[in-house]
């Protein structure tokens, strides 16, 4: 190549062209030269079978027999896993991910993550033990939201209510109970509950609280009410159907179905029929995680407008349990690596889970209209 390159300066030395037609000479020297720069220049390639990492034996072997545990699960197929891969262990967690998506199919609004962990003998809950021989005795999964969003809800439930009275209510609460074992929403009356704990003592409104800041100090009494979450203002945020317990004068399953068959407005007609399916899904209380601290595995905030209250009492109770341990997950489980048939078992109950989240999903995209 550097002979080539002395060709091309000795060649351009000897004269220079005023014309700016080509010279046959100068660009067959060039050719020679980019071609002999590109061989130069070319990096080897690998072997498709030659894995982009190194994974240690040991570590290998335990990966190995996770991924045959979720086989014999028949969680994995066998078009989840890749020709070439370096590590068992990120393929079986790609291939759970796909099957997920597969169940739970395109959403609108919610985003969940679903996360496999191989746990070690030794109780550490890490992918790679740092010291000793490496063997996994069972896999840890654990989902929950991936970003939690605000949507505006308010004015598409009012207008159910005057479709019908109690129809928007009902949406509301049906949403708040079915949601609470699969996919926790945080909505105005859960809201109001928190109020209570983060800025009233826990109390029924604000007295308390400004006795113990502010005592009998009538300036400063005000000036704290003014800039605090107050009882009046909250009132004032949402009609009390919305923040109403208990439940009082539900729309029966009957009146429900009428709802969907005679309603002029046919979005109206989609959300009493997603509503009555909703309510017929039988969900249990299970894989309820391990909660220490404060609870933050929510799929969303349901606002009634678009600054009202609730995303401020939410944003402050994030503060709050940041400041100390919190639990953000929905639902978790370990299961050994010697019971595959109970990873079936989960399996089948988290599909009536997955329908559940796509209504959930859908009556949130229609109420909000996907804004």
């Amino acid at each position: 190549m550097l002979g080539t390159m002395e060709n091309i300066l000795s060649t351009g030395g000897r004269g220079h062209r005023s014309s700016t037609a080509p010279s046959a000479g100068i660009a067959a020297v060039a050719g020679a030269a980019a071609t002999a720069l590109n061989h130069a220049l070319h990096l080897p390639r690998l072997h498709k079978a030659i894995p982009l990492s190194v994974v240690p034996l040991q570590l290998a072997a335990a990966n190995a027999a996770v991924a045959r545990f979720l086989i014999q699960a028949g969680a994995v197929r066998e078009g989840d896993i890749p020709q070439a891969w370096d590590d068992a262990l990120q393929v079986c967690d790609r291939a759970l991910d796909a099957w997920i998506k597969r169940e739970l199919g395109a959403l609108h609004c919610l985003r969940p993550y679903f996360s496999l962990t191989a746990v070690d003998d030794s109780d550490s809950y890490h992918a790679m033990p740092r010291k000793g021989p490496v063997s996994y005795s069972k896999v840890d999964i654990s989902w929950g939201e991936c970003r939690e969003q605000q949507w505006v809800i308010g004015d598409a439930l009012e207008g159910l209510e005057r479709q019908h009275p109690g129809f928007g209510a009902a949406v509301l609460d049906m949403l708040r109970s079915q949601s609470r074992f699969v996919y926790p929403l945080f909505t105005p009356d859960l809201a109001c509950d928190v109020a209570s704990y983060v800025y009233w003592c826990g109390e029924e409104n604000e007295e308390v609280a400004l006795d113990m800041e502010c005592g009998d100090n009538a300036q400063e009494r005000a000036t704290m009410r003014e800039e605090m979450v107050t009882k009046q203002k909250l009132d004032a945020a949402f009609p009390a159907w919305a923040v109403a317990t208990p439940r009082k004068h539900r729309l029966s399953r009957a009146v429900l179905t009428r709802l969907a068959q005679d309603l002029p407005d046919p979005v109206a007609r989609d959300i009493a029929t997603d509503v009555l399916t909703l309510a017929k899904l039988r969900i249990e209380d299970a894989f309820r995680p391990d909660i220490d601290g404060e609870y933050l595995g929510y799929g969303a905030v349901l606002s009634w407008r678009e600054d009202d209250l609730t995303v401020r009492i939410y944003d402050d109770l994030l503060q709050l349990a940041h400041q100390s341990e919190f639990c953000d997950r929905m639902g978790e489980l370990e299961i050994d690596l010697d019971t595959p048939q109970a990873m079936r078992a989960w399996q089948r109950d988290m599909r009536v889970r997955f329908k559940a989240i796509r209504l959930i999903d859908r009556l949130i995209d229609r109420l909000s209209a996907g804004n």
